[in-house]
């Protein structure tokens, strides 16, 4: 039969209750799907329709084949960032750290914590709207949750921004480098993301431990202030197999 207009495809369907089935604990401590077959005669749909919405569960890391064996509930939990969360006042404005949205109760840790001043690169200057040799706060770590390493961020922040601010410190203090610009009267209230998906480099291939050929998330943010001043840019590496990305809007 065919769909009615506006309706989501079928192996939407089946990834979405599927969703449903393993966030409600369905699978138990075995983690194990039933086999492929049962799953066809329960959903009621084809094969290939079938593996289309279990590729979905797989690529947002919920679900993982293994060859001989099935389909299993993934033993990493994907770290869910919402954007809209993470990036609100109320969180970094009240000293809490972004990545409790992030993480929950999971343990994380920033490591390979490098702070230097530097001449700020062209394209940074260039994004910061800064002249060429001017200073900038460089910021760069590497994020650990649960053992897993699942990022690394470099960000930059003007020199006259940050200079006499626990920025240019390791430990930049509840709250993190927003809570300090908001402090020294810089605080953000604007911000834009740009993301885009490619194979890793041979270089973040070995910072991050992945498999060669490896997915990544590279995602650009933009902090302005509220005359539109650019106060931090933040780069960052994501293993992709390690987050979902929500984004909740209002109607």
């Amino acid at each position: 039969m065919p769909r009615t207009p506006g309706e989501p495809p079928k192996y939407r369907e089946v990834a979405d209750d599927l969703r449903r089935r393993v966030n409600a604990g369905e699978f138990g401590e075995a983690r194990k799907l039933p086999p492929e077959r049962k799953l066809r005669e329960h959903y009621n749909v084809s094969l290939m329709t079938l593996r289309q919405g279990l590729g979905v569960l797989r690529d947002e890391g919920i679900l993982e084949s293994r060859v001989g064996s099935g389909w299993y509930v993934a033993e990493w939990r994907p770290i869910v960032r919402n954007a809209l969360k993470r990036l609100s006042s109320a969180q970094w404005g009240e000293g809490l750290s972004m990545w409790d949205i992030d993480v929950e109760d999971r343990d994380m840790s920033a490591t390979d914590v490098q702070i230097e001043l530097v001449e700020a690169p062209d394209d940074v200057a260039r994004a910061l709207d800064l002249d060429e040799g001017i200073p900038v706060w460089k910021r760069n770590r590497r994020y650990v949750v649960e053992g897993e390493i699942v990022m690394r961020a470099t960000s930059y922040i003007p020199d006259d921004l940050a200079r006499g601010t626990r920025i240019t410190q390791i430990d930049s203090g509840p709250g993190g480098t927003y809570a300090r610009l908001k402090d020294a009267g810089h605080g953000p209230v604007e911000f834009r993301e740009q993301l885009r998906c490619r194979l890793a480099t041979p270089a973040e291939v070995e910072d991050l431990q992945l498999a060669a050929g490896a997915p990544v998330v590279e995602q650009h943010r933009s902090a302005m202030r509220r005359d539109g001043r650019v106060v931090e840019i933040n780069r960052m590496v994501l293993d992709a197999s390690r987050f979902l990305f929500v984004y909740d809007f209002p109607a």
